[in-house]
């Protein structure tokens, strides 16, 4: 699997991410809210000016400045592994990369994130596709390092 599909992993997240901000923004108010199933799950248009459960509240400029280096340093990262990176990572660093960049564009463009998809049955942040392939990339970079760690271990076990 080539590196460039990450950066089409990327590029496909941010666009939908983009994409489903523009239509909850056009077609809700404010804090107006829709179930889509009851009791579980909603949709309630929110303004974040922070990062990740309203982290550095009003910290847009902070987050845009974060935003970037970290959108430069993945790229860098990506491109100087130049096709070593398994398929596992390479979905999931696509996933953070167009997170980032989604969240990203709402903040310079808007000066806050739009976030809109509620949980009813738990007390958790609102949140958005960028957060939730963020949150998705983070995950299968964890569960593939545990992984790979359990069949390096067991090798070197056979080996002894």
């Amino acid at each position: 699997m080539s590196k460039y599909y990450t950066f089409l992993i990327a590029i496909l997240v941010c666009i939908i991410d983009q994409i489903s901000k523009y239509l909850v923004s056009s077609r809700l108010f404010f804090a107006q809210n829709i179930s889509l199933i009851d009791k579980y799950l909603s949709i309630t248009k929110v303004y974040n000016t922070g990062a990740a459960f309203s982290l550095f509240e009003n910290g847009t400029k902070l987050l845009i400045f974060f935003s970037i280096v970290v959108s430069i340093a993945l790229i860098i990262y990506i491109l100087k592994k130049n096709n070593k990176l398994e398929p596992p990572l390479l979905i999931a660093w696509g996933l953070i990369l167009g997170g980032t960049i989604g969240n990203l564009a709402d903040r310079i463009l808007l000066g806050y994130v739009i976030d809109f998809i509620r949980l009813d049955f738990i007390n958790f942040p609102i949140f958005n596709i960028a957060d939730i392939s963020i949150n998705l990339g983070a995950f299968l970079i964890v569960l593939y390092s545990f992984i790979k760690y359990r069949k390096t271990n067991l090798v070197i076990k056979n080996e002894q």
